[in-house]
């Protein structure tokens, strides 16, 4: 029971954390824009990529068939008015079917007939290049800590998060960058986000394939020195670590980036070891632990 009154205090204490945490939204700018529609359908996600698409193919036919019905004579062997007929006439008129029963009667019916399958094989060209353009966007599977930690490293102050290559591959040449972004006010009494780069221990790795640990050492010249977990609340801080570099398998650059907000830096923590080693000698990376962190006290 202690165990549990303790779990549920530290669950309210992260709750009243991150009820502190400053959201911030753009206005004057719109979330979905028209006028950009190419880079707005690739950042959809694939359900909703899927579902437009589904719509987009349900609409086109539904006017088509409406512009059919508005001439009961333009389709032969359809029903008189009947807008199921002229639906499915033109499904199989959009895709360039033809099974031969229902077919253009009139000289309306046959220019409605022409102007779908244009339509169609526009339709159809741009789909397949919007499909392929997002299975051919290179994407980095990097997975990150949930938490970023300060502990003592080799005797000094250490902010460490922690990176993962989920491929079973190598990102060569990998680059990694961190900055720390906080609000601040000057001598005229003026507020600004201003981002700050964090020098780190090692900040270039040949060959990403399993696990890179990101330190940063908070020295006399760190923007993190004398900064304490209440200051860093105060001043709305967060931390951005990009990792670039080149997929071995795609030959293509690729890049990842996480965000850690004050909520989820944690002082006197530190990560627990990942890497496994077999009586044989052989090591492994266990991925289940990749999340875990251990409370050592003050930092």
């Amino acid at each position: 029971m202690p165990d549990h009154d303790q779990h549920e205090q530290d669950a309210a204490s992260v709750r009243l954390k991150r009820s502190r945490e400053r959201s911030t939204s753009m206005l004057g700018s719109r979330r979905y824009d028209i006028s950009d529609l190419y880079h707005l359908i690739l950042t959809l996600s694939w359900p909703q990529f899927l579902a437009l698409v589904v719509l987009v193919y349900l609409v086109i036919n539904c006017l088509f068939a409406a512009a059919y019905v508005a001439s009961p004579d333009s389709i032969a062997n359809a029903r008189a008015g009947s807008f199921t007929d002229a639906f499915f006439f033109s499904i199989e008129t959009l895709a360039t079917v033809g099974y031969g029963y229902m077919n253009p009667r009139s000289l309306y019916g046959h220019s409605v007939a022409a102007i779908e399958i244009l339509v169609g094989i526009i339709t159809f060209a741009v789909v397949t290049g919007l499909v392929f353009a997002r299975f051919s966007r290179p994407q980095a599977r990097v997975m990150f800590s949930r938490n970023a930690v300060i502990d003592s490293f080799n005797g000094q102050r250490t902010l460490m998060l922690r990176a993962a290559n989920q491929r079973q591959n190598q990102i060569l040449e990998a680059t990694a960058t961190l900055a720390l972004v906080r609000d601040e006010r000057t001598l005229e009494g003026q507020s600004f986000r201003r981002f700050y780069e964090l020098g780190l221990v090692r900040s270039r790795s040949p060959a990403f394939a399993l696990t890179w640990t990101i330190m940063h050492t908070i020295d006399a010249k760190s923007p993190l020195h004398g900064l304490t977990e209440e200051a860093l609340h105060a001043c709305y801080a967060t931390l951005v670590v990009t990792i670039i570099g080149l997929d071995e398998t795609l030959a293509q650059s690729i890049h990842a980036r996480h965000e850690y907000a004050t909520t989820d830096i944690l002082y006197g923590h530190r990560f627990a070891d990942v890497i496994i080693t077999a009586p044989g000698g052989e090591q492994y990376v266990d991925l289940a632990r990749f999340h875990d962190i251990e409370r050592i006290g003050s930092a």
